[in-house]
């Protein structure tokens, strides 16, 4: 707080806070509380108020609501840089009329993000270029803009992750860092097998984050086709039922974008 010197004592002498606040204009009254975009819209909100003669309780939940959309949209551009969700997608630009058979129903279901407030599960089933990835990481975006801590893998460099810190006698730490997120997500999961290593420390994850957070999974693997992926029928049915529990499976089936080759997925 700013001060003055007597001369007789030589010691300062504060000035009170109220007497410092009553000096200070509304537009710095909002920068010291932060709000520097309120700050810089005041003039020009305060102005438009006056021609239109609104009470000021008008101009003050327009300078607080223009201040939270800032702030949020701030916040979610900081959420989705942390997610490290690639390539950013969205459900607006997505064709359901591409694809020879997806339940759009459901697809909007989970963007509604409810399994995510439950803490449950959202797994994608089809074959390569049918646009899993684009519909997991578009559900994705929508969970960073409402808050929720988000966060991108592919499947084989979670396991490499977990495998690495094995090695340096990390791995409590690894496991603690992808249970925490609200909203794990694990794309490409079956186009490369595990050893007998990573599919325990990929069910780690799995039974780490089972009805404690939420999981969604892009996969072109059927689920009875899983014990190839893992060389374990026992840790592929349990990362399976882990899953699906109480969650939603999403089946698409069609022609790959990215190939002529017409393939389906069960």
């Amino acid at each position: 707080m700013p001060s003055t010197n007597d001369p007789k004592t030589k010691t300062p002498t504060l000035i009170p806070a109220a007497d410092l606040v009553q000096t200070m204009s509304l537009a710095d009254v909002l920068r010291a509380l932060d709000l520097q975009h309120a700050a810089t819209l005041l003039d020009v909100a305060a102005q438009k108020a006056i021609a239109r003669n609104d009470p000021p309780t008008a101009l003050l939940d327009h300078l607080m609501r223009e201040q939270l959309r800032v702030h949020v949209e701030h916040r979610s551009q900081l959420a989705l840089k942390r997610s490290a969700i690639f390539p950013l997608t969205t459900l607006e630009s997505f064709d359901f009329d591409y694809p020879k058979s997806i339940d759009r129903d459901l697809v909007l279901k989970a963007a509604g993000l409810d399994f995510v407030r439950d803490k449950t599960n959202c797994v994608f089933v089809g074959p390569s270029g049918v646009g899993k990835t684009h519909l997991a990481n578009a559900i994705g975006q929508l969970a960073c803009l409402r808050g929720y801590r988000v966060r991108f893998v592919l499947a084989a460099d979670l396991v490499n992750d977990l495998v690495s810190g094995q090695a340096r006698n990390t791995l409590h730490r690894r496991l603690v860092a992808w249970t925490a997120p609200d909203l794990l997500l694990i794309d490409e999961l079956g186009y490369l097998s595990f050893d007998a290593r990573g599919a325990d420390l990929l069910y780690q994850v799995f039974n780490r984050r089972y009805q404690r957070a939420a999981t969604i999974v892009t996969t072109n693997l059927a689920f009875k086709d899983w014990g190839t992926l893992f060389h374990n029928t026992a840790a592929a049915s349990a990362i399976a039922d882990r899953l699906v529990h109480k969650g939603l499976l999403i089946r698409i089936t069609g022609k790959s974008r990215r190939s002529d080759k017409e393939v389906g997925a069960e």
